[in-house]
């Protein structure tokens, strides 16, 4: 991080929080590590790409922000803050030091009991917020962390606001501003802006013009499940356009075919939550959290 631009971000953020370190680099947002100079906790900012900040609808962002910091769940990752200036905008969370799905995965599939809880876990977050209209849109194991050995969700809504912000800036319908982007590294983009993940995103997000509902986090729920307990993303191999064909077309092999200690029931709610017509999904995701149970 050059020297300039933590001086300029941190006249930004002024003096309400300490910037320690950025926590990655590069990429379509960028996370820094930073102290909070009146209480005893880090946090971190998340900042959207400061070139594209005039094109994000800077107050659909702020509305959608103030419902999210309603989110009050143990297992997702509250909102405690935003803020903007004339080129850059961020919001704020509490730090969790623990590891994410995504690196949790590369060292396999998780135990299929704690898989299973792990995924029950992610399903009530999930539930909590639709109860409240709250619609994620972009799961995916990066966006789920590890707090005391509980998974906590990350990152509610950003990418709906992100779609916004092309729809607006250039005037076009949401299925329009979706068949512009580009399908570049396995994110959908847009002058390097990510607003989704192919990997995990339902049909209906490639082709429909309002914003989609609870039934995608549904059916990326699933996707993410699928992963947690075979170890395999669906539709890994493929790449690009393939993919999105993929997702319209195609099913995975049962879980429980896979590997044999999944519970054929578990297999059956991933493969409903998996459906390609949104009608055919748990309206929610309290449906299928209630038909995973709390047994496991």
């Amino acid at each position: 991080m050059a020297d300039a631009f933590l001086a300029t971000l941190q006249a930004a953020l002024g003096d309400d929080y300490v910037v320690e370190r950025e926590l990655t680099a590069g990429g379509q947002s960028r996370l820094f590590l930073a102290r909070d100079a009146d209480l005893p906790r880090q946090v971190v900012i998340k900042l959207l790409p400061p070139e594209l900040a005039g094109e994000v609808a800077m107050k659909r962002f702020k509305r959608e922000i103030a419902v999210l910091v309603k989110l009050q769940h143990p297992h997702i990752v509250p909102i405690i803050g935003m803020g903007s200036t004339e080129d850059l905008i961020w919001y704020v969370m509490p730090f969790v030091d623990g590891e994410s799905l995504e690196g949790r995965l590369k060292r396999g599939a998780l135990p299929v009991r704690e898989g299973i809880r792990v995924i029950y876990e992610l399903a009530d977050a999930l539930a909590h917020a639709h109860e409240v209209e709250v619609v994620h849109r972009d799961l995916k194991p990066a966006n789920v962390l590890f707090q005391s050995g509980h998974a906590v969700l990350a990152d509610f809504g950003v990418a709906h606001a992100r779609l916004e912000g092309l729809r607006h800036s250039s005037g076009s319908s949401a299925a329009e501003a979706r068949r512009s982007l580009q399908v570049n590294g396995g994110r959908l983009t847009d002058k390097g802006f990510a607003v989704g993940t192919p990997g995990y995103m339902a049909p209906e997000q490639f082709s429909n013009d309002e914003p989609a509902d609870a039934r995608a986090d549904v059916y990326a729920l699933a996707m993410v499940g699928y992963e947690i307990l075979t170890g395999k993303a669906p539709f890994a191999e493929y790449q690009g356009a393939r993919m999105m064909v993929a997702h319209f077309t195609e099913m995975p092999p049962p879980a429980h075919t896979v590997r044999h200690e999944i519970p054929e029931e578990v297999a059956r709610v991933l493969e409903r939550g998996m459906a390609k017509e949104p009608s055919d999904r748990f309206p929610t995701a309290a449906g299928l959290r209630d038909a995973l149970g709390g047994r496991w």
